[in-house]
């Protein structure tokens, strides 16, 4: 429970690398999570060379203020901004791709109201789990770690890395400045029981 419960988002990582044999600790916890019918439907392209990543950054922040010059009131746009720091001086970025071929051939019609058919929503949770695996690994490693969605506004740039749908990115590193624990919703806030 110690890992789980001190695991913090990091957004200021030192220029300190990770040494390989950690990272590949912290890559392969991602192999053990469940998913459906065990398809492991996730995959992960890993970018630790400095320049590589910080042409990345620079693409992603020509992408991010593209899209917010077309929609000047969304604020959320360019506080994606804020993620570039991160990206860039993480020892690795990993981004977390959704190996999607199952769904073509998969309708249960199960009916409800969101985009995702039944089965993509299965296997994004266990894309989710996977992720989850590595932070946690990397916590116990005293590895850093961000799970990172705003890289998805810049959408057009980042899914030119994978034939598969580029979900999140996750920024491996070590802390310049650990960070403070959040709040979190209450327990009861959160369950019900039905009895």
């Amino acid at each position: 429970m110690d890992a789980i419960s001190a695991r913090r988002s990091v957004r200021s990582f030192s220029d300190r690398e990770i040494p390989d044999e950690i990272l590949m600790s912290v890559l392969e916890a991602g192999l053990y999570a469940p998913s459906p019918k065990n398809r492991q439907p996730w995959s992960y392209i890993v970018i630790s060379e400095h320049k590589e990543k910080k042409r990345f950054t620079e693409q992603m922040r020509a992408e991010i203020m593209k899209l917010y010059a077309q929609n000047l009131d969304r604020k959320d746009i360019i506080a994606a901004l804020d993620t570039l720091e991160p990206v860039e001086q993480c020892s690795a970025l990993v981004l977390v791709c959704y190996k999607n071929n199952t769904t073509a051939i998969h309708d249960d019609g199960v009916d409800w109201n969101m985009s995702a058919k039944d089965v993509e929503a299965l296997e994004l949770m266990a894309v989710g789990a996977s992720v989850q695996n590595m932070l946690l690994r990397a916590q116990m490693l005293g590895v850093a770690s961000l799970w990172c969605g705003d890289i998805l506004y810049a959408y057009q740039f980042v899914k030119k890395y994978s034939e598969f749908p580029v979900v999140s990115a996750i920024c491996l590193g070590y802390s310049n400045d650990p960070p403070q624990k959040t709040a979190r919703n209450s327990f009861c806030e959160v369950f019900k029981f039905i009895k």
